[in-house]
């Protein structure tokens, strides 16, 4: 049985996408825990103010969402500046680097980033191979590719953002490990 498919493939990456799917990832990962810090922080401040004075319900509202607009509009100040001193350029990284190849009988993944990852799987140790789109990847129009391995743990499952006709891939890479299986 002769084999269809190349010793050596590429899947495509949706790089412009990925880059801005994964920069407002790490944008988000940085301004919801901040922006509930501020706010707390700003109420807590605000809550000793309260405490000391005597104050219609009215005022004390309206000083209490004064405070908390303040709290939360710093902290979405400081999450925009830690985003732009540490993520903007590790998500472009990691979009501009991130490579997928089928090598003979093996599947490899290459990313350079902060750590630079080359990790090679076989396909036998492949279990399962599913495409996956949450709310922000809709919103980008990208997938992730998902394989699940036989590994477990932390390791046991791979997940690549931004496979170009991730659906296609996914199918193709299933029938490329079919093909092998039953050879």
């Amino acid at each position: 049985m002769s084999n269809p498919h190349p010793v050596n493939l590429s899947i495509e990456i949706d790089r412009d996408l990925l880059r801005r799917y994964l920069r407002t990832q790490a944008f988000l990962a940085w301004a919801a825990p901040m922006c509930v810090f501020g706010g707390v922080l700003g109420f807590g401040a605000i809550s000793r103010i309260i405490e000391r004075g005597n104050m219609t319900a009215g005022a004390a509202c309206a000083l209490a969402s004064k405070a908390i607009a303040i709290g939360v509009s710093a902290a979405f100040l400081l999450a925009a500046l830690c985003y732009l001193i540490v993520s903007h350029r590790i998500a472009a990284r990691r979009a501009a680097t991130l490579e997928v190849t089928v090598e003979g009988a093996f599947l490899r993944v290459r990313q350079h980033a902060l750590v630079e990852t080359d990790r090679k799987l076989h396909f036998r140790s492949i279990v399962d191979y599913s495409a996956n789109q949450d709310f922000l990847m809709r919103q980008f129009g990208i997938h992730s590719l998902q394989l699940a391995t036989t590994a477990g743990g932390q390791n046991g499952t791979l997940v690549i953002p931004g496979v170009k006709d991730c659906l296609k891939a996914r199918d193709l890479l299933a029938e490329i490990d079919a093909q092998r299986e039953n050879q």
